[in-house]
C-alpha cells in the first residue's frame, strides 16, 4: 500500500469515518474500495488484514458475513467532559513507525476535578532507542546521543505508560504519527496494539479554525493564546497540546458537538465535503 507510512491509527480512522457516515456497519468489500480505493476487492487479504491490525478492539467487529460493524463505546457517547484523557506526544528517531523507534514521550493527564476538567498528572522521559540517532533529528530536537544513551528503552517504561494511558481517551496534535509510533512500540513489547478511542486536535482544529495559514502546532497554539516553552520536545508540545484541547472544548460545545461519537462525525463530514470538491 502506498504507504507503508498509513498506518493502522490512519486506517481506523478511515474506518471509523466511513461507518459513522453509513449507519455503523458496511461490508468488508464496500470498505475495500472506500477506504483502500481496491476496484476488485480482495475480500480474503482484506479479512486477514483486518483481524492483524484490530484484534483486541471490542468496538470495531468483522462480523462472519464479512460486514464491519462498529459497536458502540461508551467513552464514545459520553459528554466530552466526563471522559479522562491523556494528552502524548512523542519525538521519535525518523517519521516511519515501522522502522524508526521512539526517543522521548510525555503523557498529560486530564479529568474533571472541582467542577471543570484539569490537568491532574504527567508522566515525560527520554527513551533510549538503541540505535544511531541522526544529526537532522538532534538538530531539531536538541536531544543529543548521550541524554538518550543514559535514558531507559522503551521496554523498561511500556509498563507504567500502558498504566498512564490506561483506558483513557488519548489526545494528540497529528494523533496519526504518535499513535503509529506508540502502537509500534507498544507491539514489539506486548505484541499488541491501543485500543483506545482517540482524538486529533490538529484534525478538530482544521474543522473549527479553517481561517488560519496551517495548523501545525505552534499556529493553533498562537491563535488560542496557549503559552509554549519550546517546539519539537515531548513534554513542551504534550503540555501546550493539552491547554489547546482545553479551549477546544469550549469552541465544539458551542458548535453542538458534545461527545467523541459527534466528533467523529465532525471529521466525517469534512472528509464528505471534501470528497465532493474534488
Amino acid at each position: 500500500m502506498a504507504a507503508q507510512w498509513l498506518s493502522d491509527v490512519a486506517i481506523r480512522h478511515r474506518i471509523l469515518a466511513l461507518l459513522e457516515a453509513r449507519g455503523r456497519a458496511v461490508s468488508l468489500a464496500t470498505l475495500g474500495r472506500e477506504v483502500f480505493g481496491f476496484r476488485q476487492v480482495p475480500v480474503t487479504a482484506l479479512r486477514e488484514l483486518f483481524h492483524r491490525l484490530f484484534p483486541h478492539d471490542p468496538h470495531l467487529i468483522l462480523r462472519d458475513d464479512d460486514v464491519v460493524e462498529l459497536r458502540p463505546d461508551e467513552r464514545a457517547l459520553r459528554p466530552l467532559e466526563e471522559n479522562e484523557y491523556v494528552v502524548v506526544d512523542v519525538e521519535t528517531t525518523g517519521m516511519r513507525p515501522s522502522a524508526d523507534r521512539v526517543i522521548e514521550v510525555a503523557a498529560v493527564r486530564l479529568a474533571r476535578s472541582h467542577g471543570r476538567m484539569r490537568i491532574v498528572g504527567e508522566f515525560a522521559t527520554l527513551v533510549n532507542p538503541e540505535r544511531a540517532l541522526p544529526r537532522g533529528i538532534a538538530r531539531l530536537t536538541g536531544i543529543t546521543e548521550e541524554m538518550v544513551a543514559r535514558a531507559p528503552r522503551f521496554e523498561e517504561i511500556a509498563e507504567e505508560m500502558a498504566v498512564v494511558l490506561g483506558p483513557r481517551v488519548l489526545v494528540a496534535h497529528n494523533a496519526r504519527f504518535d499513535l503509529a509510533f506508540l502502537n509500534a512500540e507498544f507491539q514489539r513489547v506486548f505484541e499488541r496494539r491501543l485500543g483506545n478511542p482517540h482524538l486529533c486536535t490538529l484534525a478538530v482544529s482544521r474543522r473549527l479554525f479553517p481561517e488560519l495559514p496551517n495548523h501545525r502546532l505552534p499556529t493553533v497554539a498562537r491563535y488560542l493564546g496557549v503559552e509554549m516553552e519550546r517546539w519539537h520536545r515531548a513534554r513542551s508540545d504534550a503540555w501546550a497540546t493539552a491547554q489547546i484541547f482545553l479551549r477546544l472544548l469550549d469552541h465544539l460545545e458551542e458548535r453542538g458537538v458534545r461527545t467523541l461519537a459527534e466528533v467523529a462525525r465532525l471529521h466525517a463530514t469534512r472528509a464528505r465535503r471534501g470528497g465532493a470538491a474534488r
